[in-house]
């Protein structure tokens, strides 16, 4: 049996059966930006001053490198938040239902019941065929589009396989459930209200007519 999450609350008979979140690569295409930015800016500290010469006279070499530092916050802040909303992601499976949690500075947990789901679709784009990674979305019946997305996950197969496979149990438990006959007591009762209803829709024919 796998540990229930902290943020997550469960009925008492409620099972976490998969747990998941996005690979932390993901961010890597942001790290990368940052890097080649300030790599521009410390060329642009080292050499300017050799290739633009009026620049050096305007501006000293601390005050370059501090505006440098200051155009480089923004990268590094870039990246740092890349990283707190992927790590801040977490997807969980239970036996019932399907939970994401999102959220840096605040929590917000979307929540799905198996019940309702009406397909599953995985998708991966070039980079994820190649490193075996995409995106499950979950559709629910009535729903015109995706309702909740799985991003980035690492093995997805597997992981839409396990929600299937909960999908799956639980239609056919629906389906193997048997009927409860109507007693007696419940089916006099019921023949009752509908001769009422009848004699009722009678009468109220017979004085439309007489109009």
């Amino acid at each position: 049996m796998r540990t229930r999450p902290d943020w997550l609350s469960l009925d008492a008979d409620e099972t976490v059966v998969w747990q998941g979140a996005p690979r932390i690569r993901r961010i890597l295409p942001t790290a990368a930006t940052a890097t080649l930015w300030i790599a521009l800016l410390v060329i642009g500290v080292l050499l300017g001053p050799r290739f633009a010469p009026e620049v050096a006279l305007l501006f000293s070499r601390p005050v370059l490198a501090g505006g440098a530092l200051l155009l480089a916050l923004p990268a590094v802040a870039a990246v740092a938040w890349a990283y707190l909303r992927t790590t801040n992601v977490e997807y969980v499976l239970t036996d019932r239902n399907l939970y994401r949690k999102t959220g840096v500075l605040s929590t917000r947990i979307s929540r799905i019941s198996l019940a309702t789901v009406q397909s599953t679709g995985l998708s991966k784009n070039v980079w994820g065929n190649a490193f075996d990674y995409g995106t499950i979305e979950i559709s629910t019946a009535g729903s015109d589009g995706v309702d909740l997305r799985l991003t980035d996950l690492d093995d997805p197969e597997s992981a839409r396989s396990e929600i299937r496979e909960r999908i799956g149990g639980r239609q056919v438990a629906r389906d193997a459930a048997p009927s409860t006959p109507l007693d007696s007591t419940t089916a006099d009762a019921l023949h009752d209200d509908f001769r009422a209803l009848r004699d009722a829709a009678t009468r109220v024919e017979r004085a439309v007519t007489e109009r």
